[in-house]
């Protein structure tokens, strides 16, 4: 209404009764869809935006013209946001399909936040989201659709390099679903940049300050863990893990300080030694011919490390268990405690049929000694079913399969006591173990495995406490007892005879701890009264029968 009660006459003379959009479209023309308004004012927020970036006259600022407003919004077309080429993450989403199909019916849910280099017209990628680029690029080639033409952003004001590089490491870190070996790279990827920005070498501890500023956390260990698995072993680096490298490095320098006591040195080691050996591993994994394990890693530098000393795996087995021990000592020192073995005569085979092997695989004869009767034709005694309660005894381990005389029913005597003997070597599969020796006190003694340390990988604990029980019954651990019991070319009896030599103190618990695992006196009380483990069960009784007693 106007002054003196007078009607607003009508816009242009069009009465009211007209709508706007019918008018537009008898004069041909046509109104815009939404997603076209949307698009003209997110370009028109842009232009303003940019407009702002201006620095005030004579205000000696440094900002460029092509400098963004930081944490401002935009809409872009996906062409114009690139990848970032130095994204640490290098390994594949193996989510990518379901996450493309969310953003095929619901869009970008989480925009992405982008930067753009001093000079460039393009921006990149400043916090991640390589994964949904890719996904939204693929549907706008495939489909056409408008909808995946543009996505909305964060801009972030260029800080650097090295702001990048964290920004995406901070990123895939969050959502943990990087690879050791990505964060290994990302991380001295990181360090080479900032030092690059700064002008000056960051120390380890330095960088770590620097880093946890910016939310990323680390500690000292792991960022050594980092460059020795980029530095020494890249070539088997995409499959390794934390606890690889924490089981690799330390051997790995162990065998390094072996090779530097034959005056080879750490360049050489790895140049011969590692390198060589990480390509072959990392070609049989490419070929699906092995799995990567840190074992199948290091068994294999270690005989290549022994072929270049000319050492046999036993005596190479011994060196490094003797260093581990005595780290400190001299290689002359090592060598007294780590002598060479004798070559072991070969002891009658039984064939593959006696004793329940495969073909082609031979298995080690052993009889017990003359003073314990009822010998008779070679018999296995029958397997325990695990949990189970009785005489029975379960098959041997692997490597151990053995031939012993037939087990008596009767009980006590030394009947008894040979039965409860043959079903502690059965059971444990000691049978490479056992040494005739008719001058000892119970007619044996136990030594070493012929064919290497003792395989740990399976009852581990019943294997050794077994070894023990027998040895300890023995008395093989009495010096005079030995000196008269055993022959002078016996490995067991020269270390216990040597057990009290200056030169060669520590020599049987090295050779103990190598060939049988353990430290001490490896018996523990609650293993031996575990009701359901026959191992112990036998072994209980066998200790009780040589005390005099009996059990029912």
């Amino acid at each position: 209404m106007m002054a003196g009660g007078k009607k607003k006459p009508p816009l242009m003379n069009i009465p009211n009764s007209i709508k706007m959009v019918d008018l537009a479209a008898k004069h041909g023309f046509t109104p815009k869809s939404d997603s076209e308004k949307r698009t003209v004012r997110e370009r028109l927020k842009l232009e303003v935006s940019n407009s702002l970036n201006v620095p005030a006259p004579n205000s000696g600022s440094g900002l460029k013209h092509d400098t963004e407003v930081d944490d401002s919004w935009a809409s872009l077309p996906v062409t114009a946001v690139h990848f970032y080429e130095r994204n640490p993450r290098k390994a594949n989403n193996e989510a990518y399909a379901e996450l493309k199909e969310s953003i095929r019916v619901n869009g970008i849910l989480q925009p992405l936040t982008v930067t753009k280099r001093p000079g460039e017209t393009h921006y990149i990628l400043y916090a991640g989201g390589n994964t949904r680029l890719q996904a939204i690029r693929e549907l706008w080639e495939e489909t056409g659709d408008p909808m995946f033409r543009e996505t909305r952003v964060i801009i972030k004001a260029w800080r650097g390099e090295a702001s990048v590089l964290l920004a995406h490491m901070a990123e895939n870190t969050q959502r943990n679903d990087m690879t050791f070996w990505d964060r290994a790279n990302g991380t001295l990827e990181i360090k080479r940049q900032m030092e690059e920005e700064g002008g000056k070498t960051l120390s380890h501890r330095e960088f770590e300050a620097e880093i946890k500023k910016f939310g990323l956390q680390t500690d000292l260990r792991t960022l050594s863990m980092y460059r020795f698995a980029v530095e020494k072993i890249a070539d088997v680096g995409p499959w390794l893990s934390g606890l690889a490298v924490r089981a690799i490095q330390p051997r790995l320098n162990l065998l390094l300080k072996l090779a530097n006591h034959h005056d080879i040195e750490e360049s050489a080691f790895y140049a011969e030694v590692v390198t060589p050996t990480a390509k072959t591993i990392a070609g049989m994994v490419l070929e699906d011919s092995h799995a990567f394990t840190a074992d199948l890693f290091l068994g294999r530098c270690e005989a290549n490390l022994s072929a270049r000393l000319e050492l046999n795996g036993r005596d190479m087995g011994k060196l490094l268990t003797a260093m581990e021990r005595f780290p400190d000592m001299t290689l002359e020192g090592l060598q007294r405690i780590c002598k060479p073995q004798c070559p072991v005569e070969p002891q009658t085979q039984s064939t593959a049929e006696s004793v329940g092997q495969e073909p082609g695989k031979s298995s080690q004869s052993i009889a017990l000694a003359p003073r314990l009767p009822g010998t008779a034709t070679p018999s296995i005694p029958a397997a325990t079913e695990p949990g189970e309660r009785s005489q029975k005894v379960s098959s041997p381990a692997p490597h151990s399969t053995v031939s012993l005389p037939p087990i008596s029913t009767e009980s006590g005597g030394p009947d008894r006591l040979m039965t409860l003997i043959q079903q502690v070597l059965v059971s444990a599969g000691l049978g490479s173990c056992y040494e005739p020796a008719p001058d000892m006190p119970m007619g044996y003694c136990m030594g070493f495995p012929k064919d290497g340390p003792l395989d740990l990988k399976e009852n581990a604990q019943s294997r050794q406490a077994a070894w023990w029980v027998l040895a300890m019954a023995s008395g093989q651990f009495e010096a005079d007892v030995c000196r008269s019991g055993l022959d002078d070319p016996n490995e067991w009896r020269t270390l216990i005879l040597e057990e009290g030599s200056q030169e060669t103190l520590g020599g049987l618990e090295l050779a103990i701890q190598h060939n049988i695992g353990g430290q001490g006196e490896f018996l523990p009380i609650p293993w031996l009264l575990n009701p359901d483990n026959p191992i112990a069960g036998v072994c209980l009784e066998l200790l009780s029968v040589i005390r005099g007693g009996t059990r029912s």
